[in-house]
């Protein structure tokens, strides 16, 4: 069943703040939500995930160029911060997709350590994904400004091809600020640069179809 309003102590939050606006990016297909409640939940939401991370059943750490350790299906980690997030994805989906149907086919946290980054990779089964930014984690130095950075790099992306159509030759890459939201189409090829900082950098991704696949994803078809 799903909640328009979760009580997070002593407020109500609703899933969908009043006149919350999504804008596109320079890729029309891709799009971008940012939310300012954040003070409201995202000590406890980081402080649960990195918990979580070094004792639980949801812990996943694939290998080094996957997206660092994964915690997976925030639904079910008993915390209404993360099913306030969780809720907010599929209302995001919803909205872009205009669909009243959402599932959610994988779903997981990353945790980005010293060293950490993730390759160039698409997702299966899904017709979106959503990633959303809970902690950049330490700023990147003067030397290496796109450490760490979440990048597009496809082909299919006008955006990334400003040369000849076809060739890319730019990578596109979000502004993302604690409390970014962003949906995009799931075949679009993206990768994390390494991560040179010390605090955890912390993200929330995930894939979303209108309708129930059959089978299970793979932890390595979607990292």
């Amino acid at each position: 069943m799903s909640r328009d309003v979760f009580q997070l102590g002593p407020r109500k939050i609703k899933v969908w703040p009043d006149n919350q606006r999504v804008e596109r990016l320079a890729e029309p297909t891709v799009l971008i939500t940012d939310f300012a409640d954040t003070d409201n939940y995202h000590e406890r939401l980081r402080d649960r995930i990195l918990q979580l991370e070094h004792a639980s059943e949801f812990r996943d750490s694939i290998f080094k160029a996957g997206c660092g350790v994964k915690i997976r299906h925030p639904a079910r980690w008993s915390c209404v911060q993360a099913d306030l997030i969780h809720a907010r994805a599929i209302a995001l989906f919803k909205l872009v997709h205009q669909t009243t149907n959402a599932v959610v086919d994988d779903s997981w946290a990353s945790v980005y350590h010293k060293g950490d980054y993730c390759a160039p990779h698409s997702h299966t089964r899904a017709v979106s994904s959503v990633l959303y930014f809970l902690d950049p984690g330490d700023p990147p130095e003067p030397d290496d400004p796109v450490a760490g950075r979440f990048c597009f790099g496809d082909p299919r992306m006008r955006v990334c091809c400003p040369e000849q159509e076809g060739r890319m030759t730019r990578h596109l890459m979000p502004e993302l600020l604690p409390g970014s939201m962003m949906i995009f189409p799931a075949e679009f090829l993206h990768h994390v640069n390494p991560y040179q900082g010390h605090k955890p950098r912390i993200t929330m991704s995930w894939n979303m179809t209108k309708e129930a696949l059959a089978g299970k994803p793979g932890a390595r078809e979607n990292y």
